[in-house]
C-alpha cells in the first residue's frame, strides 16, 4: 500500500482548531482558536464558552446585547487567557473557526500575531468590516479557508490513518461525503 501524505502544518492546525471547537458551548457559532509560535508549536487554544462555573448558553440560553451573545468568552479570548507564555504569540499564527470579530482581532493584533487564518464565515461577527483595515495597518496577513477545504483535510487525515501504522488501518475504507451528495 502506498504511504499516504502527511498533513501540511496549516492543515494540521485547521484540524486542531476544529477539534477545539467541539467543546464550544454557544450554538450561535461553535468556534475555537489555536495559536502556534514561530516554530509551529501549539502554544494556546480556546473555544467559546462561559467562564468556568458560570452557566453556558447551551444550558440556559443566550445573553443578548445588541444582537450579540455576551455570555461567552470568544475562542480567541480563551486562547490568549490559556496561553502560558504570551511572549511566544509574537509573530505567531492564530487559526480561528469563523472570521474573527473586531475586538478579538484587536486583542490578537495587540500580541503581534503575524497571521490570522479563519475557517468559514460568521456573518454576525461584531465589526468584521474593520478587521481588514486593522490587519492592513498592522501588517497582519488575513487568510480565509473555505470549510470545504477543511473537509478535504479531514479526509486526508482519515486516509493517512487508514495507511500503514494508522489507527484506522484495519477498518474498511472510510470516506466523508456531504449529505447532499448521499441522496
Amino acid at each position: 500500500m502506498e504511504k499516504p501524505p502527511r498533513l501540511t502544518v496549516d492543515e494540521y492546525f485547521d484540524i486542531i482548531a476544529l477539534i477545539f471547537a467541539c467543546r464550544g458551548t454557544c450554538d450561535r457559532l461553535r468556534t475555537a482558536t489555536v495559536i502556534r509560535d514561530t516554530g509551529n508549536i501549539l502554544i494556546a487554544g480556546g473555544y467559546n464558552g462561559a467562564p468556568a462555573g458560570d452557566p453556558h448558553c447551551d444550558d440556559v440560553g443566550h445573553l443578548m446585547v445588541d444582537n450579540h451573545c455576551v455570555r461567552t468568552n470568544h475562542g480567541e479570548e480563551n486562547a490568549l487567557l490559556n496561553c502560558l507564555d504570551l511572549t511566544r504569540v509574537k509573530d505567531g499564527i492564530a487559526t480561528i473557526i469563523g472570521n474573527p470579530c473586531y475586538p478579538c482581532a484587536r486583542k490578537l493584533a495587540t500580541k503581534n500575531v503575524k497571521k490570522l487564518r479563519y475557517i468559514g464565515d460568521y456573518t454576525n461577527a461584531l465589526g468584521t468590516n474593520h478587521v481588514e483595515d486593522l490587519c492592513r495597518r498592522r501588517g497582519i496577513i488575513l487568510e480565509y479557508v473555505d470549510v470545504k477545504e477543511v473537509l478535504k483535510t479531514l479526509q486526508k487525515a482519515i486516509d493517512f490513518h487508514q495507511g500503514p501504522g494508522g489507527a484506522f488501518s484495519k477498518l474498511p475504507r472510510i470516506e466523508l461525503r456531504l449529505r447532499e451528495e448521499v441522496k
